[in-house]
């Protein structure tokens, strides 16, 4: 799943590719080339990721979808049952013993028929009667126009005011209280999925080569995953400045072409982003036709990464925490699963047209670092996989 069906890679070079590596651009500068053709590079750990949000009053004009304990009012109407059962049930729910709670439970869990048959409303969400959820109708909501074209649908970035913003995502989860949010705010759900993974899955790299960096021009920007999880110190935030190995397994390794204007980093040619990611969320973070704005400070990289990202890998990250996700955080999973499927603008299946990608935009936050190889890299064959 981690690598396209045409994908045929075979890594069997020695640790010369790593000489070629644009993040050891510095460090084997006086081996490659002369110090005229010499290369900065700065690098970064990403310390914070998550969905892009830009709540403001107003933009649910409904109000926003109600909580899960008002949610299943309605499931359960949508199964036919009618009111008094409806209350039995959510009484259970509520308050009953184990045994009854478990049955109810379960019944949320079946709540997909196929014909008369209930099937799991998580594995089969288009089985489940739509709960027509609420979706945002705002101006505004940050990303990047990935199609050239200013529609009805489009956004206006709050930051750069620039038109015919992409970030369908935005506005299909903006309406569910744990995805609202704001740059400085971040939604809960995010505060959750990245404070539950931080420490236990290896971190993400950003580097960014160049002649001069403190000059406007162009840049190589590399992502990379390492093979050490985030380091933290006493009070629980990344500490800047330490050392990661780059990770030389290739389905997290991607150079874009890019550039610096007015200390604004962004991507010049878009391109395809794939990094494993965790299961706590969704296995791999993927976009296509990626795009990048990070402003850069003495304290790292702030901005925004945006492109189509496949509905089936966000409905994963949603539905694959079944009735704990749904009960804690998320509202209706098969109403999210509705709710992404109508916004979705990205990649139409060239048979159905239908579309497979949604546009969308993530806030990445991430603190200086030194990066390096591995000291005995191993390449990976993934022609098979």
């Amino acid at each position: 799943m981690f690598m396209q069906n045409e994908t045929n890679v075979q890594l069997k070079l020695l640790d010369l590719r790593w000489l070629r590596h644009p993040i050891l651009a510095v460090g084997a500068a006086a081996l490659m080339v002369s110090p005229a053709d010499a290369l900065e590079t700065r690098s970064y750990v990403v310390e914070w990721f998550s969905q892009s949000s830009y709540s403001q009053d107003g933009d649910c004009p409904g109000g926003i979808n109600p909580p899960t304990r008002i949610q299943y009012y309605e499931s359960f109407a949508l199964l036919g049952k009618d009111p008094d059962e409806v209350n039995e049930l959510m009484e259970i729910y509520a308050e009953g013993g184990e045994h009854a709670r478990a049955n109810v439970t379960n019944q949320m869990r079946m709540r997909g028929r196929i014909g008369e048959e209930p099937v799991n409303g998580f594995v089969h969400p288009w089985t489940v009667a739509d709960p027509e959820l609420t979706s945002v109708v705002g101006d505004y909501a940050f990303g990047f126009d990935l199609d050239g074209k200013v529609t009805e649908n489009s956004f206006i970035d709050p930051q750069t005011q620039e038109s015919g913003i992409d970030n369908q995502l935005f506005r299909a989860m903006g309406c569910i209280e744990q995805f609202r949010g704001t740059f400085d705010y971040r939604p809960t759900f995010w505060a959750f999925i990245w404070g539950s993974m931080k420490e236990t899955t290896p971190a993400w790299l950003i580097s960014v080569s160049g002649e001069d960096l403190n000059e406007d021009g162009p840049v190589t920007i590399t992502f990379d995953r390492a093979m050490e999880h985030l380091i933290f110190g006493p009070t629980g935030a990344v500490v800047p400045d330490m050392t990661y190995r780059a990770d030389p397994d290739p389905r997290s390794h991607h150079l874009f072409d890019g550039q610096i204007e007015g200390g604004v980093l962004s991507i010049t040619k878009s391109g395809e982003l794939r990094m494993i990611l965790d299961t706590l969320s969704f296995p791999e973070f993927a976009l296509s036709n990626t795009h990048l704005r990070m402003a850069i400070t003495a304290e790292g990289l702030n901005g925004i990464v945006g492109g189509y990202q496949p509905v089936w890998d966000y409905y994963f990250g949603i539905a694959n925490g079944g009735l704990a996700y749904e009960n804690m955080i998320i509202n209706d999973a098969a109403g999210i699963y509705y709710l992404l499927r109508q916004n979705a603008d990205g990649n139409p299946d060239p048979e159905t047209g239908e579309y497979a990608s949604i546009s969308s935009a993530y806030r990445i936050d991430a603190v200086p670092a030194f990066v390096v190889p591995p000291e005995n890299p191993v390449y990976h064959d993934v022609s098979s996989r």
